[in-house]
């Protein structure tokens, strides 16, 4: 049995402060519970600022090694939630938050953030409930028993997750860069016409013949088409599954629904026997067409898709790139969603989606930068997929490491 100490002993805790509207604008950062949201270190370009007047003392500004956790919300799933402060940065903190700073060298904080990670982290803080809200308070901090390992364990322990999280991290960057540039690309060919033309000159700019289409409102490269989305691509709508048939214990087929799209996951399963027209591959562009129309490319096989969602996929003849569709696409789409009334549930029609339209060039380079769109995109998918499994991998580390079921030799 290992050693055991309280994170009251080795921890002070502080409440965040409450501030007014009228103190955001220009000045120091602050974490608010928004930010917490499937992160584990601060997203400091998506904080806040506030104008503190005067209000905060030098003990309420955080400090690396800080954990902060959500003291309160009206969703639950989310009191309890932890944040690592990774380098010291002048920032704030919402008074729906309590900050841990750890007062002795016994834990490690990097190892205090990743333990409050494991389920019996969670587990020991479950009985935070409050009459109308959901609360955590320091005293249910203070009671929180932590396995008390040598330090050099600890930072050998921290260094097998941490050296996961980096790759994680990685790939996403990797992943935005090549979106960025696919963006840029798809702006210079098919919104601006800048295309190299037949001596590698941008063709608009160079005096490149445009001609008006009635269907999209604007002039386009003569020789160009539009067509019908439904036309030049194959488009499936969901599986009308029901939810009587539902499981979450991995039984029948994974079900994608409208939820799913933005984070290409799975949370439950049907027993339901269903069409392989309905099964999704990996780059398949999915739309949900209820609520958020949620708009990304899949990155697993073997999953099918559920009713009000629909599956975009290219032809074998296809003249145009799932990127191509998506840049296109997505500002209509993005444009119906938000004319949505805030009292109402958006809905995305059939109608809608046959309406939609595509351009296909004329031109054989830029036909040819299919190919280039398509690497891209699988570049995208696999390391995805790769993320999501070194993500798993280390949700099944963590508490194997932090109960000894699997160890590490000290340095």
């Amino acid at each position: 049995m290992n050693n055991l100490v309280e994170l009251g002993e080795i921890a002070e805790f502080r409440n965040g402060l409450n501030f007014s509207k009228e103190s955001y604008g220009k000045g120091c950062l602050m974490i608010g519970v928004t930010n917490f949201k499937n992160n584990f270190t601060p997203k400091y370009e998506c904080l806040d600022e506030i104008i503190p007047d005067g209000v905060a003392k030098q003990a309420d500004y955080l400090k690396k090694g800080d954990l902060l956790f959500v003291r309160s919300n009206g969703n639950k799933a989310l009191v309890g939630r932890s944040l690592y402060i990774e380098k010291d940065i002048k920032a704030l903190y919402s008074g729906f938050c309590i900050r841990a700073r750890l007062i002795n060298e016994l834990i490690d904080p990097l190892f205090l953030a990743y333990y409050s990670r494991t389920k019996h982290f969670k587990k020991s803080i479950s009985h935070a409930d409050g009459t109308n809200i959901n609360n955590l308070n320091q005293g249910i901090l203070s009671d929180v028993k932590l396995p008390l390992y040598s330090k050099n364990k600890q930072i050998c322990i921290t260094a097998v997750l941490a050296a996961l999280d980096k790759k994680i991290e990685l790939n996403n960057k990797i992943n935005t860069k090549l979106e960025a540039m696919a963006k840029l690309i798809y702006d210079y060919w098919f919104v601006q016409f800048d295309f190299p033309d037949a001596n590698g000159k941008p063709y608009k700019s160079s005096g490149g013949k445009m001609v008006y289409n009635e269907a999209l409102k604007r002039e386009i490269p003569e020789g160009w088409e539009v067509k019908a989305l439904t036309e030049e691509l194959d488009v499936q709508y969901g599986f009308p599954f029901s939810t009587k048939l539902f499981n979450e214990e991995n039984s029948g087929v994974p079900v994608v629904r409208i939820r799913d799209i933005l984070n290409n996951s799975i949370s439950l399963y049907s027993s339901e026997d269903v069409d392989d027209k309905y099964l999704l591959k990996k780059g398949d562009l999915l739309i949900g067409m209820d609520g958020n129309f949620h708009l990304n490319f899949w990155d697993k096989d073997d999953c099918y898709l559920n009713q009000r969602c629909v599956r975009i996929r290219k032809k074998s003849n296809s003249r145009v790139s799932h990127f191509q569709v998506l840049f296109q696409i997505e500002p209509y789409i993005k444009a119906r969603e938000k004319n949505v009334s805030r009292t109402t549930v958006g809905h995305l029609s059939a109608r809608d989606i046959s309406s939609l339209k595509v351009l296909i060039p004329n031109s054989e380079k830029v036909l040819a930068k299919r190919k280039a769109f398509e690497a891209m995109l699988d570049k995208i998918v696999n390391s995805r997929n790769e993320s999501q499994k070194l993500s798993e991998l280390r949700d099944w580390l963590l508490p194997m490491l932090m109960n000894g079921q699997v160890t590490v030799k000290d340095a």
